[in-house]
């Protein structure tokens, strides 16, 4: 999620220029840009993402940490973390001396299964990890030379800001009319007919119905009017509609009692890809693909016709279906005796305690099977089995296929 911070309660001349360049820096880099003052105290911070708090850096400790390293002036520092998130700084001085500092960037697309690895990373941190990761700008040598003059010449951003000549065109056209085209009457309709669509739209997400949905948010998208507000900005406005239906795709994810870690996964991927598509293209691909994986995500994973106990063990399981269970620590979580919550477990779900563990952790399986180009020795280790041998059993007894006859059948 961005997050943006000037501190300061008193600021002068030279300083608020200096916090106006910083912001020029990273309308030009799109890099994650941070200003300190001589005590290491951050006056300016502006992140397009934020580090996942199991990963070392997080809380702007790697940025701290280069803040100490740097001993010169006008001289460009790198720094790269054990986790291969890229830095670049430089201090300066004017009257008092400043730290500016802009990254994480990678300069390689990185091997999340390796890192999983390394860092013994738990399901729910792999995800945020893979959010994170595809969040972070990969970039050339070249690119990161261009940056690092670009932060070199820093002070060059100090500068006044330059004046503009504005020049009209010679034949002035005539004013638009600028009046209201509806009466107060018909918006107040157009407002009720659209609020009356939104709520079939969620209905129907919540029903799992993506063709009625689809149809349903074309009629919705021909009831704003975001183009009145931005004229001539065809971007923003799609943008904008895209920004409604994510709020209204989680509200029926949540209506429908999905894990509230699943609906803040998919939301955030799709708040990052909003913001940061730039061709009309995609975003109205990106409607479709909404609808499509809020929609899945209610049919698989809907917890309302459980009891709140059963529900607390599903959202314990979705988030840790690759570690060995606890049923001791499950009973404790829901305050239920083990032999007790074993019993309710399977009347509601129909399913074992164990056996929905097996069923996410061959779910998953096959989603990585069909989208990573993995050995199935790591898809067996990154969705909690030791031995791939034993994997490859109960995958074929689950789906009648084996791993590898169901990656070339889909």
């Amino acid at each position: 999620m961005k997050r943006f911070l000037i501190e300061g309660d008193t600021m002068d001349y030279k300083q608020a220029n200096i916090l106006t360049a910083a912001m020029k820096l990273y309308n030009l880099t799109n890099l994650n840009t941070y200003v300190l003052d001589q005590n290491g105290d951050f006056i300016y911070l502006n992140e397009k993402v934020t580090t996942p708090p199991f990963m070392p850096g997080t809380d702007e400790r790697d940025t701290l940490y280069l803040f100490q390293e740097i001993s010169k002036t006008n001289k460009i520092y790198s720094y790269l973390n054990e986790w291969n998130l890229h830095y670049l700084g430089l201090s300066f001085e004017t009257e008092e001396k400043y730290t500016i500092i802009i990254g994480p960037f990678l300069e390689a697309t990185p091997d999340i299964y390796a890192l999983t690895r390394k860092y013994k990373l738990l399901n729910n941190e792999i995800e945020d990890l893979r959010i994170f990761l595809n969040q972070l700008d990969v970039l050339s040598i070249d690119k990161i030379n261009t940056f690092a003059s670009l932060l070199n010449q820093f002070e060059l951003l100090l500068q006044k800001e330059p004046d503009f000549e504005i020049i009209n065109p010679r034949n002035n056209k005539n004013e638009m009319d600028t009046k209201n085209p509806y009466n107060v009457s018909e918006e107040e309709d157009v407002i009720k007919m659209r609020y009356k669509i939104e709520e079939k739209l969620i209905h129907a997400v919540e029903a799992g119905d993506k063709r009625k949905a689809k149809e349903l948010h074309i009629s919705n998208n021909m009831l704003f009017s975001f183009s009145d507000r931005f004229p001539n900005q065809p971007l923003r406005r799609v943008k904008n509609l895209a920004i409604v239906l994510n709020t209204l795709l989680r509200t029926a994810a949540r209506n429908s009692k999905v894990p509230a870690i699943l609906i803040h996964r998919i939301s955030e991927k799709y708040v990052y890809e909003i913001e940061y598509t730039s061709q009309l293209a995609k975003l109205y691909h990106l409607y479709d693909e909404m609808i499509d994986s809020y929609s899945d995500v209610v049919m698989s994973n809907a917890l309302r016709k459980y009891s709140k106990v059963v529900q607390q063990v599903i959202e314990y399981l979705i988030n840790f279906y690759d570690q060995q269970i606890d049923k001791e620590e499950l009973s404790t979580l829901t305050f239920t005796h083990p032999s007790h919550l074993s019993r309710k477990f399977k009347q509601e779900t129909g399913l074992t305690i164990t056996g929905y563990q097996q069923t996410l952790r061959i779910n998953q399986a096959k989603y990585l099977l069909r989208s990573e180009n993995l050995p199935i020795e790591e898809i067996a280790w990154l969705v909690g089995y030791d031995d791939s041998s034993y994997f490859t059993r109960v995958f074929k007894k689950e789906t009648g296929s084996t791993p590898t006859q169901y990656r070339e059948e889909n």
